[in-house]
């Protein structure tokens, strides 16, 4: 069990399919599949189940993956010790964080950690929530950018900014009656303001979509989906193309508006919604090392 090996299983249970773990590693389909077979040989054990299309981890596969996983941890945890010892720190930390994030937050992080260790670089690896937590608990990344609540037994976090929840409106839609609030980040809105609207939708197990159907329920609101998405970058682009209005915090107004065009207009809310609380976390057990603790400090320092 080597360390290619480890990374070739662990992306494939990851992404779930040859083609999208085969796009990851930069190689071919055929290839990754016959790299497989070869492991899945030499122990003598299938550790993957290929049935119907799907690409599932068998019993032998999760102890695989479980060993593996514990295996990379070790490793990388050396390899930050012996980058602290090095007068020149040349390297690399890993960071997790939600696509949207990714986008939105990590340049800037990227830039003032490149100033102070350019030696280094960071790599970002993109998750949902749920996968930012279970990665984290198996030491795939030094720290996440990830959201409250989390499990403070496994984790310690550090807040770094809360995000109100705010309505985005095609720009070329009229104007909705609003009053400024001088507590808001936007001119606010009473929520009955959107009875009978067309939204664009995140799927259900989504926070926003939470938020959005509490408010509907709680206001007595009917509201029609103009589309369902997975994604916020998704979803503020449909926004822009005039499908229909959005609940999105505040910080996507980042990708909106620019070039002097008012591709989307934001609105607060009279009634303060709950905020998404965002954090930097790491895991417990595993100290952070003096440039992970300086990455941490960096992403705490900005003002968001």
């Amino acid at each position: 069990m080597n360390t290619k090996q480890l990374q070739y299983v662990l992306t494939l249970s990851r992404e779930g399919s040859f083609s999208r773990a085969a796009d990851c590693l930069n190689i071919s389909q055929p290839s990754l599949s016959q790299y497989i077979k070869k492991i899945e040989n030499s122990i003598g054990a299938e550790l993957f189940d290929r049935a119907n299309g799907d690409v599932r981890l068998t019993d032998a596969g999760r102890v695989y993956v479980e060993a593996g996983r514990k295996i990379l941890d070790l490793e990388h945890q050396m390899e930050v010790q012996f980058s602290d010892l090095s007068a020149h720190r040349k390297g690399s930390l890993i960071v997790g964080a939600a696509p949207y994030r990714a986008a939105s937050m990590m340049p800037i992080i990227a830039q003032a950690f490149r100033k102070l260790y350019p030696g280094m670089h960071l790599v970002i690896r993109e998750g949902t929530t749920a996968e930012l937590s279970e990665g984290m608990e198996h030491g795939e990344y030094d720290l996440c950018l990830t959201l409250l609540p989390i499990d403070d037994k496994l984790f310690c976090y550090e807040k770094v900014m809360e995000e109100e929840l705010v309505l985005a409106v095609p720009g070329q839609d009229d104007a909705l009656p609003a009053v400024p609030m001088k507590e808001r980040r936007f001119p606010a809105i009473d929520p009955s303001t959107l009875n009978g609207k067309r939204f664009v939708m995140l799927t259900e197990s989504q926070f926003m979509q939470r938020q959005l159907v509490h408010l509907v329920s709680e206001n007595k609101l009917t509201v029609d989906p103009a589309a369902v998405v997975k994604s916020l970058e998704a979803q503020i682009e449909m926004v822009k193309a005039g499908i229909g209005m959005a609940l999105v915090p505040s910080g996507i107004e980042r990708f909106c508006n620019k070039g002097g065009t008012r591709e989307v207009t934001f609105y607060s809310f009279t009634r303060e919604l709950p905020k998404r609380e965002v954090v930097v976390m790491w895991r417990k057990e595993r100290p952070l090392s003096r440039v992970a603790t300086e990455l941490k400090d960096i992403i705490a320092r900005i003002s968001w």
